[in-house]
């Protein structure tokens, strides 16, 4: 216990000095991660929720991010950080904390269906952080190697780097693209609450990740739904109750079954739920699209059998002009081998037909929205959006594609192309 913890409040509030909070924190967290790789199971969690542990949480918060059903927004939420902080305290020890429903919010995609974004209050998203810390702390030292989504220190490009590298250094390979449909919505609650029972003893801890799964959805027309499935894209536990979920249903079974049961060498790479199972022999592939298809079912899982994809990303052997290069897309990119006059074929990667409309689509539905602002807001914004772009999609050999998404910019912004929208660019090192 903090016997010393008094020492450290801030004159002007009343809160916990904020370092002493997050130094506190991080020896829970190393003490938490020490018992899990020891005993397997985690007892004795829910006393971590304190004013530390949730003073912490509460500047985990975005400022910026939308507000649930009680539109109470993060930023105005913080300014009572202390307030709030004590009542969920109280709300906790007494079992009287009941989660508010989630505001559903519906995105169009690409192919016409809908995606369903949860939002949570400030007030939910606050507690759930200070769950987070605990939950990161348990499975993080056991997660694989190969999982890459939501995760300190991760990101999309090391995933595609690995990947790549994988398919460079066997000259190719048979890849499986495999499509979970509507993965977050459709994750069972009782079997991700099963899966997290293995390893999270403390059944307060069990109650309040129960109570997020089935407080129910409030669509924008205010009709109430109750929850049935799935896990709120937008809740800040979703990312990692996805990955707690798949490390079970694929990660530990890859390893431990189906690796070792097959011929010649495979991969597994994944991000969230995005991910790719790579074989140097066909047969392999073919059996262990039947297999991963059986094994995610059984886990309450449907894998979209019209976008999965089995492609021999081998290397080719003939020449340019008679071999035709097939190609695998993974996280915005397109892996492709390319003709090379130094080795013959080099593998190469380029940014994906879809990334570049979807780049170029948001350009155009920005300046219809926000076409008559001056010309130096425009070009600022239009910058901003090129600049994410480019840090996303700026990997060596993909200099053509940043030069098309340059041109898009220019030509949906309706600015010259000698404008400095350009400038800070040009020679990276993607050509």
């Amino acid at each position: 216990m903090l016997t010393h913890a008094n020492s450290h409040l801030s004159a002007p509030t009343g809160e916990l000095d904020l370092a002493f909070c997050r130094m506190q924190v991080k020896l829970r967290q190393q003490t938490i991660s020490e018992q899990s790789l020891c005993y397997g199971q985690v007892h004795n969690l829910a006393h971590y929720l304190d004013e530390v542990q949730l003073t912490v949480a509460g500047h985990k918060l975005r400022a910026g991010a939308a507000p649930g059903v009680d539109g109470v927004t993060a930023r105005k939420y913080r300014r009572s950080l202390n307030k709030h902080t004590n009542q969920l305290i109280k709300e906790v020890k007494n079992k009287s904390y009941q989660p508010s429903p989630t505001l559903q919010v519906e995105i169009p995609k690409e192919d016409g269906s809908m995606r369903f974004l949860g939002l949570p209050t400030t007030k939910d998203k606050h507690l759930q952080q200070g769950c987070l810390i605990m939950l990161e702390a348990i499975y993080e030292p056991t997660f694989y190697e190969h999982s890459y989504g939501f995760r300190p220190h991760r990101s999309p490009k090391m995933a595609m780097s690995v990947f790549r590298d994988w398919l460079v250094a066997h000259d190719g390979a048979y890849v499986l693209e495999i499509d979970l449909s509507k993965f977050f919505d459709t994750i069972p609650h009782d079997g991700l609450i099963r899966v997290l029972a293995e390893k999270v003893g403390d059944k307060v801890i069990l109650r309040l990740i129960r109570s997020w799964l089935k407080a129910g959805i409030v669509k924008e027309d205010g009709t109430l739904l109750p929850s049935m499935d799935g896990t709120p894209q937008g809740a800040p536990l979703s990312p990692t109750l996805s990955n707690i979920y798949l490390d079970a249903a694929l990660d530990s079974w890859y390893v431990k079954d189906l690796e070792p049961s097959l011929l010649a060498e495979s991969t597994l790479v994944r991000y969230a739920d995005d991910f790719l199972m790579a074989f140097t022999d066909e047969g392999d592939m073919r059996r262990a699209l039947l297999a991963v298809t059986a094994r995610l079912e059984s886990f309450g899982l449907s894998v979209n059998q019209k976008k999965t994809k089995a492609t021999d990303l081998t290397k080719p052997t003939g020449t340019a002009q008679s071999s035709v290069s097939s190609n695998v897309n993974f996280l915005g990119f397109t892996y492709y081998w390319k003709p090379s006059q130094a080795t013959g074929w080099t593998l190469a990667v380029r940014t994906s037909e879809k990334s570049i409309k979807r780049f170029t689509d948001r350009l155009t539905a920005w300046m219809e929205d926000n076409g008559d602002l001056d010309t130096k807001a425009i070009e600022v914004a239009i910058k901003n959006m090129l600049r994410g772009h480019w840090e996303y999609f700026d990997v060596e050999g993909n200099g053509d594609a940043l030069v098309l998404a340059h041109q898009a910019a220019i030509h949906a912004s309706g600015l010259t192309p000698s404008s400095t929208l350009l400038h800070g660019y040009t020679g990276a090192t993607a050509n």
